[in-house]
């Protein structure tokens, strides 16, 4: 089902704020803090909030979500995707209760489909209508769908050449893609300057909070269908680790609500050959070090092949310390045999990105860190998709 909402009357008003020093943003996409370059953040007016009864998660959700109403908002048929109660692959785990949130199932294939969903009216609500963007492929074509819809804005998509073919996006003179002779630090290099150049925002990643708030609907999704169970543990792939923040902003918000019974253990999964959260991690650094930093990443899950997360790794410790949680990594042979595990036993097609949080899942339950009784939930944050061709491309 695609469709705009069709509920404008729902109105509130948005608080932005640092939520290290607790100084004020005002009405614009300002994505650190001016004063102390810490990550802007959403708050609500929890005494206030109510969950919908919609099918539409921007109605959902919409008191937990970035937007003052839907004047800009365009939902492309997102969220309602399954949580599997995974019993075959548990059993083969030894994890009675074992999980998988199969964002795999959003249009796009991917659970960025949630991310743009937010992220692009909230840009615009903050006055930002042509802008720049760099990804290794699922957000900028859930971003690239999104802008297809939304007329009034100019998105420019920049990649690397050796993500060219996972930009799968419409043929909209609106939406644009460039190519870089470079790998994905050098593409995002390119794409800085271009807006820098043009007077353009960078779109920021993991520093636009909207796509945070955007992410974490899928756990929202996840713990309402939990319920009355409440998930121990999440485990998810990271890259930046902005999926991760929201799973914690939205449990945290949950919990206060009164929805969720406690902040779950959080676990961080990367690939052995580029882990720089989990090798800073397992170092006790609460920050990435020049000998965590991966120069030429390498790794069979090219949508998390980021080899510098210096600046979102700090959050995401916080993180993890905060909610008793962990880093792992795993090497390519436990991500494809998981794959294969989650195909074969439960029918689910995990992209190579979700078979390292599954693997790592695995992992964790050899090593007894995960008890069979742990209530662990996975996200299967998407699917492999056919290599694709964008119609125009400006190779740069």
């Amino acid at each position: 089902m695609i469709e705009t909402s069709t509920t404008p009357q729902l109105r509130k008003r948005v608080v932005l704020e640092c939520r290290a020093c607790g100084f004020g943003v005002a009405a614009a996409f300002v994505p650190r803090c001016p004063r102390c370059a810490g990550a802007t953040d959403v708050f609500y007016d929890l005494t206030r909030a109510r969950i919908r009864d919609d099918d539409n998660p921007l109605v959902r959700w919409f008191d937990l979500l970035p937007l003052n109403d839907f004047q800009h908002a365009v939902w492309l048929g997102e969220g309602n995707t399954p949580l599997l109660w995974a019993r075959e692959l548990g059993r083969w785990a030894g994890l009675d209760f074992l999980y998988l949130k199969v964002e795999s199932a959003n249009p796009s294939g991917t659970a960025k489909d949630r991310m743009a969903g937010v992220a692009m009216p909230f840009l615009v609500q903050q006055g930002v209508t042509e802008f720049v963007v760099s990804s290794t492929g699922n957000s900028s074509t859930s971003m690239g769908r999104c802008a297809a819809r939304m007329p009034e804005v100019t998105l420019h998509i920049f990649c690397a050449r050796d993500f060219l073919d996972r930009i799968d996006v419409p043929d909209a003179p609106n939406v644009r893609v460039y190519c870089v002779d470079a790998d994905y630090v050098g593409a995002g290099a390119a794409a800085a300057r271009f807006a820098a150049d043009r007077g353009l925002p960078f779109e920021s990643g993991f520093f636009n909070p909207a796509r945070r708030e955007g992410l974490k609907l899928a756990y929202l999704e996840a713990f309402d269908q939990l319920a009355p169970r409440a998930p121990d543990v999440v485990v998810q792939a990271v890259s930046s680790g902005m999926g991760i923040y929201g799973a914690f902003k939205g449990a945290t918000e949950y919990v206060a609500l009164g929805r969720l019974a406690r902040v779950p253990s959080i676990v961080c999964a990367q690939q052995s050959r580029c882990a720089p959260m989990y090798e800073a991690f397992r170092d006790n650094s609460a920050t990435i070090r020049p000998e965590h930093i991966k120069r030429r990443p390498s790794g069979i899950a090219k949508a998390i092949l980021r080899g510098n997360p210096a600046d979102s790794y700090p959050f995401v410790h916080r993180i993890v310390q905060a909610t008793g949680g962990a880093f792992e990594a795993v090497p390519d042979r436990e991500i494809l045999a998981a794959r294969r595990l989650a195909r074969d036993l439960e029918g689910v097609d995990a992209c190579l990105t979700s078979s390292v949080a599954l693997a790592c899942a695995l992992k964790l339950a050899r090593a007894g860190w995960l008890r069979r009784d742990t209530v662990t939930l996975v996200n299967v944050t998407g699917r492999e998709r056919p290599p694709a061709a964008p119609a125009y491309v400006d190779y740069v």
